[in-house]
């Protein structure tokens, strides 16, 4: 892989010589080092952070490498295509799935507290519901991503056999 020097990954673009297995580390890698990033900052609890950072990591080394793998089993085709596009449609559902739950949150709170109920949550329980949400979003993120994959994969070898008659 090439880190630094554009001209050379330019000659080989222009060439060819840039396989799909090698444009994948890429954007691996690519993913990798965002998530990275995003743990820079020190707000929260430090064991959150760490238990946060541990969890997007893994979800997206396993995530992603499990999509490249799904895709060649199939077809073996198309695969910066279809993850680009499949995961930010998934990634939009996902959001506006988990605004409507923050909204429900945000209204019964706010309800309770009207109603003078307060729950009196500890910083931890706290941190850890957050978490738990996190953790439930990103997998439920990966869980139609990958369905997606092998949804597309089934077609395609459908499509395949037929193209073979």
């Amino acid at each position: 892989m090439i880190w630094f020097n554009i001209k050379e990954l330019e000659n080989l673009l222009i060439e060819g010589k840039v396989s799909d297995k090698l444009a994948f580390n890429y954007l691996l890698i690519h993913l990798i080092l965002l998530t990275l990033t995003g743990y820079l900052s020190d707000d929260g609890a430090f064991w959150a952070a760490w238990v946060h950072l541990v969890i997007s990591l893994t979800a997206v080394i396993w995530g992603v490498l499990k999509t490249f793998q799904i895709n060649q089993e199939g077809g073996n085709r198309d695969y910066f295509k279809r993850f680009i596009t499949l995961s930010f449609v998934v990634g939009v559902r996902i959001t506006v799935f988990s605004l409507g739950i923050l909204f429900i949150v945000a209204l019964v709170t706010t309800i309770t507290e009207l109603a003078g109920v307060s729950f009196g949550l500890s910083a931890t329980l706290d941190e850890l519901l957050q978490l738990t949400a996190y953790l439930i979003f990103t997998g439920t993120f990966y869980y139609m991503l990958l369905g997606s994959f092998k949804r597309i994969n089934i077609a395609d070898v459908g499509r395949s056999s037929k193209e073979r008659v």
